[in-house]
């Protein structure tokens, strides 16, 4: 897929202010340029200050929008994100949508500065620290949007284990398949409580939305991946599917007027699909949610 279909998807974003985690790179940094190119203004956050930088020049030259602020903020670190909701908050008088895109699978397992295993941290814990923060500023901007990014990679798994969310377990050096296992779990998480935050912001004029970008997308979700799993994705990076195929539903769901009010689906590739039954579950929701509150709050540090 060129960038040029994904120039024949997205309406105008004119006096609209997007908020897009994962922006130095992959479709975080894709579409942040054609939202830009729609005339969005843009905050962009990523850790990677080099190259989210260097995307935020280069949106700029390529597209003359300078409506755009690029913030150093690791979403791992729950104290940056409250610095970066805070200034948001601030800043800014409305948030008309907020791209939860930022993502990392592992094959090593690590921990975030407040204690919890990194992929969770990244691909669950911090999206939602941020839809939490920022839920005022949405819902003060009404009609907006929630985009949180999620994976099929999410029907790898059936429940979630609460005595291990962490991942502990069995985690010993390299071991693709904990990594697996733990980015299952935390999309999982996502789809979860996405569907919760729907009925949380159902009534506020604040549209949630679930997207799974497609299967093995040429982004650095994977860079992080060891041994013979590295290898295999370097082997089979050109036959892997374009970011820009999958960057169409992110900007579609941004902008069109034609899925207002189409809230608590699950999309890929600008359509409904189904996520697992798992995803559904009110009881999973519920524990979820509990965790990710009481994780958010405390954190594990000291």
């Amino acid at each position: 897929m060129s960038e040029l279909k994904l120039a024949d998807v997205g309406r105008d974003m004119q006096g609209k202010t997007v908020l897009i985690t994962g922006t130095a790179s992959g479709m975080g940094r894709i579409t942040a340029k054609r939202l830009a190119e729609l005339g969005a203004r843009l905050i962009l956050v990523d850790f990677d200050v080099p190259n989210g930088m260097a995307a935020r020049n280069e949106i700029v030259r390529d597209t003359g929008n300078e409506r755009l602020e690029f913030i150093d903020c690791d979403v791992t670190d729950f104290e940056q994100v409250r610095r970066m909701c805070a200034h948001v908050d601030a800043s800014y008088d409305r948030l008309d949508v907020l791209i939860n895109n930022a993502g990392i699978t592992e094959s090593v397992r690590r921990e975030s500065v407040d204690g919890f295993e990194m992929t969770m941290a990244t691909n669950f814990l911090g999206a939602f620290l941020i839809a939490r923060l920022l839920r005022e500023k949405l819902a003060a901007s009404a009609p907006a949007r929630l985009i949180n990014i999620c994976s099929d990679a999410h029907k790898m798994t059936k429940t979630l284990d609460f005595d291990d969310l962490d991942n502990r377990e069995g985690w010993d050096a390299v071991n693709h398949n904990k990594g697996f296992q733990a980015y299952a779990r935390s999309k999982l998480s996502l789809a979860a409580v996405s569907y919760r935050l729907a009925e949380e912001f159902r009534g506020t004029g604040v549209d949630v939305h679930t997207v799974s970008p497609g299967y093995f997308i040429r982004t650095n979700v994977h860079r992080h991946m060891r041994g013979i799993w590295k290898l295999g994705v370097k082997l089979f990076w050109p036959f892997l599917q374009s970011p820009y195929r999958a960057a169409r539903t992110y900007v579609y769901l941004a902008s069109s007027p034609d899925v207002a009010g189409d809230t608590g689906h699950y999309w890929e590739h600008m359509a409904h699909k189904d996520s697992s039954p798992a995803s559904h579950d009110p009881e999973l929701q519920r524990k979820i949610w509990d965790y990710a509150m009481l994780s958010t709050e405390s954190g594990n540090r000291g």
